[in-house]
């Protein structure tokens, strides 16, 4: 687990601070990263990421405290922004609900903090109170800052806005309240965008309420989230927020490349990182993740290393060939895997994009009769020139019309055959679906949200 956003330089651990600290290490909170308001707490945050590995820092003036950035202030906050586990500039932003310091100072500061952050190119931590139109307002004219919308206070339209400027949306402690709205805005978001936080000492889960929040309480923003997304498991939602703030903070989370990965109750297995497309949505494209697993290979794996990362698995449900690239360009290997898989009695599923028959030259759908149970066939355009313009395949106009028969030869061998596609913009879904209804296969639809 990760807590993004903690204050245990504040005074209500003053008593057990290191007691604390180490109970949340053990209790499997891998990175905490201490936020600092004001030029003390930023200098507390630094030493505490000092005296220990697995914590990180942050420098910054929050809204309350801007008054007392001076010039002399500013340039000691810069000193401590260069420090190696300085990993953000925060927190910082607009608070116009208690105005503890006038809206124009705050603003002043904020404008400030945030063109030092574009300069050293680290990410923000924003703290927005009552303030969003004019916070928005700024973040559209500083385009070159990015990172994350702490305690997000908004709704669904203006955390996907957030997104699209470069900004990860925080949940920790409130998305578990009663009534709370949290849940409604985090379930339209890509969760490639989430990361999880406590603003610990404050804002402790409903299990807590009223008594001190910790890092460790993380977890229970977690859950929540797992049940917000039922796809997947506790564990895929640590996994992916954890990898989220990896990427954003530049924190030495573990990111080896994976041959077999479990999403939710599915195994997956990761052949080949090739392609006979170049979808410009596919994660090949922007970082070769998926749920948070690696799948960026650097050679195709053999058998046996298959079989054996296979075994270290347990508790799923189904066998699924579907990496980051097209199975069918290692057909054999599929079609001798799955043989062996038979005897797990797991469903075994195709994730394709149907151009099986073009890439091994034969009919393909008569070798997968038996062996595959399911195949997904990726439909993603409603005509030629759609997906010639969207998925630019390698075997050019007549892949469209060679996918559409590899799943109507699929369907003929009495294989489960289902249609799928990504809603990017050039992609009539109606028209898909007409053409998928036509044919007598069901269309599943999967949002899509830029990374």
């Amino acid at each position: 687990m990760i807590d993004t956003h903690a204050h245990l330089d504040f005074s209500q651990y003053d008593a057990d601070r290191e007691k604390v600290i180490e109970e949340c290490q053990q209790n499997g909170v891998q990175f905490i990263i201490n936020i600092g308001v004001d030029l003390r707490t930023s200098q507390a945050s630094i030493k505490l990421a000092e005296q220990y590995d697995f914590i990180y820092a942050t420098v910054g003036y929050h809204p309350h405290d801007a008054k007392d950035l001076t010039d002399a202030n500013f340039e000691e906050l810069k000193k401590l922004a260069a420090h190696p586990k300085a990993v953000a500039i925060g927190e910082i932003g607009l608070d116009y609900y208690r105005n503890l310091s006038p809206p124009e100072i705050q603003v002043k500061a904020f404008i400030k903090q945030l063109e030092l952050a574009e300069q050293i190119k680290l990410p923000v931590v924003l703290h927005i109170r009552q303030a969003m139109p004019q916070t928005f307002e700024i973040l559209h004219r500083h385009k070159g800052n990015f990172g994350v919308l702490h305690a997000f206070p908004g709704d669904k339209e203006e955390a996907l806005e957030g997104i699209k400027m470069g900004y990860y949306i925080a949940f920790g402690g409130p998305i578990t309240y009663p009534n709370a709205r949290s849940p409604l805005v985090a379930a339209a978001l890509p969760l490639s965008k989430i990361v999880t936080e406590t603003d610990c000492p404050y804002l402790p889960p409903q299990q807590f309420r009223g008594k001190r929040n910790r890092p460790d309480y993380v977890k229970y923003a977690i859950e929540k989230l797992a049940e917000v997304f039922p796809r997947y498991s506790i564990e895929d939602i640590d996994r992916i927020t954890m990898k989220n703030a990896g990427r954003l903070f530049k924190l030495p989370v573990q990111d080896n490349p994976e041959l077999v990965y479990k999403i939710g109750r599915s195994l997956y297995i990761n052949l080949t990182s090739r392609c006979s497309n170049n979808c410009y949505f596919c994660p090949r494209n922007s970082g070769f993740h998926v749920a948070g697993h690696n799948l960026k290979l650097n050679r195709d794996p053999d058998e046996n290393e298959i079989l054996a990362a296979v075994e270290k698995h347990s508790a799923y449900e189904e066998i699924v060939f579907c990496g980051i690239g097209e199975p069918t360009l290692r057909t054999e290997l599929m079609l001798a895997l799955a043989a062996k898989f038979k005897a797990k009695k797991a469903p075994i599923r195709l994730n394709t994009n149907g151009q099986g028959s073009l890439i091994n030259k034969t009919d393909l759908a008569i070798r997968l009769k038996g062996i595959i149970d399911t195949v997904s066939v990726s439909l993603n355009a409603q005509d030629e020139a759609t997906y010639l313009k969207i998925c630019r395949p390698q075997f050019g106009i007549r892949a469209y019309a060679e996918m559409l028969n590899f799943a109507q030869r699929c369907k003929d061998e009495g294989i489960k055959t289902v249609f799928s596609l990504v809603t990017v913009p050039e992609i009539d879904v109606a028209a898909c679906r007409k053409i998928a209804d036509g044919m007598g296969i069901p269309l599943r639809i999967r949002g899509y949200v830029p990374d």
